[in-house]
């Protein structure tokens, strides 16, 4: 019997405009209300992510019809647009956060056609948290965790996570994978620094019986309508996690990764010609 499927959306921006490259990440401030006051009107009950992994262990209930709402990045726009509208339809979210880009830019967005996007500050960070926003480590730099030596990934992971936790006064507990990406490696970095959930994005749904250090999420970009979002609060269109991987989806991770393993070793080799 296939479990009862839990919406977790995913979102990266709101704004009334974004640079080209990164427009179908960031949604009209307009359309992003539109989507909240449908989860209103269906009655649905926000969790958190750490909300949820405690229901999925049976350490609080499960309400009978809820959604998670999360954020990555940590833009500056969630400040002034995404929360204030979660505010006020008595709704929450799970933002994780580049700990490294935190007061800065998104640096990784280089290449949108216009400059990055300013991130929040920390002084912004904490107000979220004392509001009710949880907030996660989303690593520090953003990088494709599962093309990095394990320290790289273990400095990434961990780091982050002292960061956050340093400035909130309160230990972090979930993880969200940078681009949705991860292995075994990064999986075991992220236990051994102490979280206890970790997102994945897979385009499914979550369920009970979901791998809680890769909850299912579903991302939601500029152009989805209410319709759209609609069909995935009815579990239509996605599966419901977990379910097996595509062969194709393994073979591409893993030319991916062999790819990025040739480019590092053949710095290696370029350096090791230098020092002779």
């Amino acid at each position: 019997m296939t479990p009862a499927p839990v919406p977790v959306l995913l979102y990266h921006g709101v704004a009334p405009s974004a640079p080209p490259g990164l427009q179908p990440w960031v949604m009209h401030p307009d359309r992003f209300a539109a989507h909240l006051d449908l989860i209103v009107e269906r009655g649905l009950t926000p969790l958190r992510v750490s909300e949820l992994v405690d229901a999925y262990r049976g350490e609080r209930e499960l309400p009978e019809r809820p959604v998670v709402i999360t954020f990555d990045d940590g833009l500056a726009d969630f400040a002034e647009h995404a929360w204030p509208a979660l505010r006020a339809r008595h709704l929450t979210a799970t933002l994780y956060v580049v700990a490294g880009a935190v007061g800065g830019t998104a640096d990784w967005l280089d290449d949108v056609g216009g400059p990055p996007p300013a991130m929040l500050t920390w002084d912004q960070i904490r107000t979220l948290d004392a509001e009710g926003c949880e907030i996660g480590a989303h690593s520090l730099t953003h990088p494709e965790l599962d093309t990095l030596r394990r320290r790289a990934i273990e400095d990434e992971v961990s780091h982050s996570r002292r960061e956050i936790s340093t400035h909130l006064g309160a230990p972090v507990r979930s993880f969200a994978y940078p681009h949705g990406y991860y292995d075994r490696r990064v999986r075991a970095a992220v236990v051994a620094a102490g979280y206890d959930s970790a997102c994945a994005v897979r385009e499914a749904l979550s369920s009970r019986d979901d791998d809680t250090l890769a909850l299912a999420r579903v991302t939601l970009l500029h152009d989805v309508e209410v319709d759209g979002l609609a069909a995935v609060l009815d579990g239509r269109g996605h599966p419901v996690a977990p379910f097996p991987e595509p062969v194709r989806t393994k073979a591409w991770r893993v030319a991916r990764r062999v790819g990025a393993g040739d480019v590092v070793a053949a710095v290696d080799r370029a350096r090791r010609g230098r020092a002779a």
